[in-house]
């Protein structure tokens, strides 16, 4: 028998018994049942690695005899594009989740310590899943199946797919949605045994899925932005929107579980906000896998869909179903005092991510809809998606200034004045200056102000939290800092994470505002200008590099007289498998500015090139890669205690008072 197929049906055995074992376990209150089906748990990561690696192999030896190898590889295909056409298609990237979720759970198994009842009531949740995706794997969706020929040669990569983020976005993007599988099932178990500490074990999951999905949507940006020659970082595609929609919600689950940990409220809304989650997971594999829509960044056909439907109506079906039956146990205490406080920041927080995923989800699902009832697609643009969410966008920023400095309970006149008066000063002198020096769209001054905000309200917070270091043991400034830091990770990990947001919001502002772009016809020899910059093209280059056919414009790039790039260039590739020109963009940073070459065709010695001055978009990359990562590590590097809900409160109230003497 087929070696692959071998594993994932003694993978699908193992895991069917866990099921078993977890509730006969919880039934009988047996820990050999437990023990056992940690040991099945690890033997299901151990096998789903095998079938992993053996496809890896089919691929690397180029088995065309394996109906998937045939879809996807090619023989002049490079080999690193040979790699990652793993999940190129709907059955590798299937394989590639079910093995990612045999990981997570594999490690919460070999954990024996954390595991407590409520990961004994978790499990049998995400076993279930593990088990239906198996069986797809098994039925409709075999990346083993083989063909009753051998084919000389297989159909090759889709074009598009032939660059390095095919190597990075889809991992990620699955590492976020395995990820979220485990905040969803201690939902579900935390609800069944009416224990509402499972936000406490959830956040740490939530973060590492969050994470994932934010480096997805990042790679995914970068590669739009490299690949796709209209030139931007963000289309509002159907596909990028799939991704992006899991990522808003859990984003605002991750704000909302702290008002459950304090004050024991939003306990109905983290339940819905996680399913929610999950669901959105589900439906993002459903568009970017079943074909479903069409979108430049579909990487396969496929017959799972009627799969991935039924499993999100059981989902949501049997989720509601346990939140009404247990539903004297969830419900929340009265919170809001005043909205004006930091409990009512989280809500409105909430609030906008929420009405920012209605709309991305309505522009997105719209298309399905229409030819559903009309029998025809129509798409949404993006100018429904910025009308909405560049005012969502503004007020997420304004919130982000605020919600630092804002007293819980009930903020009074004087809280407010002393706290706020210097930021927004300064955000007002900044704006002015900037005014001065040439800054004048209202967006662009908006962007302005608000960052100075954020900036200003979290370096005055941290500047407090090291003053109390300070009074408890002062050992110099540096020292202070570092232990202010190590003693609250989390605070300093999310304010790390916010200022990563803020350097993609400016950015985006940056560019989108303050963008040039021109599409010039020019000979070799021959200068061509755009704002401070000319264009020199120096040669028309061809040239065959693996499996495509160059043609290269280069040029040496002036700023005001000075040469400060050589060799920059504006590419297109052909490739004679796929018979597809497709144009390759270089972006090249200089300065504060991105230079944007896209060629659009090439005849002689005359090149035809778009060319965009894009200010601050390196911001883009350092916040959304480096700032961004960085916080997330050094947010799950600490444990945060199950609170005390009556102590908390005493010292919320205590500090509040003495905020506002």
């Amino acid at each position: 028998m087929e070696l692959g197929e071998t594993a994932l049906i003694i993978a699908l055995i193992l895991t069917i018994y866990a099921i078993v074992a977890h509730i006969l376990g919880i039934w009988k209150k047996k820990n050999e049942l437990f023990d056992s089906a940690r040991i099945s748990i690890i033997g299901i990561a151990v096998l789903l690695t095998i079938a992993s690696i053996w496809l890896f192999n089919l691929f690397i030896t180029r088995n065309f005899q394996y109906e998937y190898i045939a879809l996807y590889s090619s023989l002049d295909l490079p080999m690193a594009y040979t790699i990652s056409a793993f999940w190129a298609g709907a059955d590798g990237s299937l394989l590639l989740w079910a093995w990612l979720i045999s990981i997570y759970i594999a490690v919460i198994a070999v954990r024996g310590k954390s595991y407590d009842n409520l990961i004994k009531h978790a499990m049998p949740v995400i076993l279930i899943t593990l088990a239906y995706l198996l069986f797809m794997l098994l039925t409709v969706s075999r990346p083993f199946r083989m063909l009753d020929f051998i084919p000389a040669d297989g159909n090759g990569l889709n074009p598009l797919l032939q660059d390095p983020g095919m190597f990075f976005h889809p991992p990620t993007l699955f590492w976020g949605y395995a990820g979220v599988i485990i905040p969803f099932a201690l939902m579900i178990a935390g609800i069944y045994l009416s224990d509402n500490t499972w936000t406490y074990r959830a956040r740490r999951w939530a973060l590492w899925a969050w994470l994932g999905l934010a480096l997805g949507n990042m790679f995914g940006s970068y590669w739009a932005y490299t690949v796709l020659n209209w030139g931007g970082f963000w289309g509002w595609d159907p596909v990028e929107n799939a991704s992006f929609l899991p990522w808003l919600t859990l984003t605002a689950f991750y704000h909302s579980t702290m008002i459950q940990e304090r004050k024991e409220g939003m306990k109905f809304w983290n339940i819905l906000l996680i399913l929610f989650t999950w669901e959105l997971t589900v439906y993002g594999t459903l568009l970017t896998r079943s074909g479903i829509i069409a979108s430049v960044h579909t990487f396969g056909q496929s017959i799972t869909a009627p799969y991935y439907i039924n499993y999100m109506i059981v989902v949501a079906a049997a989720t509601l179903i346990l939140v009404a039956w247990k539903y004297n146990s969830i419900r929340s205490k009265k919170i809001f005092e005043s909205f004006v406080s930091r409990e009512a920041s989280f809500l409105y927080n909430n609030w906008i991510f929420m009405a920012s995923t209605a709309s991305v989800l309505w522009g997105t699902t719209y298309p399905l809809l229409s030819e559903a009832f009309r029998g025809y697609k129509v798409m949404v643009g993006p100018t429904f998606y910025n009308q909405i969410n560049v005012p969502l966008g503004i007020a997420l920023l304004f919130l982000m200034g605020i919600c630092p400095l804002i007293a819980w309970r009930k903020a009074s006149v004087s809280h407010l004045e002393r706290n706020f008066t210097k930021p927004l000063a300064a955000a007002v002198i900044i704006m002015a200056v900037t005014f001065v020096l040439g800054i004048r769209d209202f967006y662009a001054q908006i962007a302005v102000f608000g960052s100075v905000l954020v900036i200003s309200t979290h370096l005055v917070d941290i500047s407090r939290i090291v003053k109390k270091q300070k009074k408890i043991d002062d050992r110099g400034a540096l020292k202070n800092f570092s232990r202010a830091f190590w003693n609250n990770r989390r605070t300093f990990g999310g304010y790390m994470c916010h200022i990563a947001i803020l350097m993609i919001i400016v950015s985006a502002a940056g560019a989108v505002v303050y963008e040039r772009a021109e599409t010039f016809n020019a000979r070799v020899g021959s200068t061509v200008s755009l704002g401070e910059y000319d264009f020199k093209l120096t040669k028309i280059d061809q040239y065959i590099k693996d499996n495509r056919e160059v043609t290269a414009g280069l040029f040496d790039v002036y700023k005001n007289g000075e040469k400060v790039l050589t060799n920059a260039n504006a590419r297109m590739y052909y490739y004679e498998k796929q018979d597809s020109m497709n144009v390759k963009p270089m972006a090249y940073t200089v300065g504060m500015d991105d230079l944007y070459f896209s060629a659009q065709a090439f005849a002689g010695d005359s090149a035809t090139v778009k060319i965009k001055v894009m200010p601050m978009m390196f911001l883009m990359w350092i916040g959304g890669f480096y700032v961004l990562i960085l916080g997330i590590l050094v947010c799950v590097s600490t444990t945060v205690p199950i609170r005390n809900r009556l102590s908390d409160d005493i010292n919320i109230n205590l500090n509040n008072k003495m905020e506002n003497l």
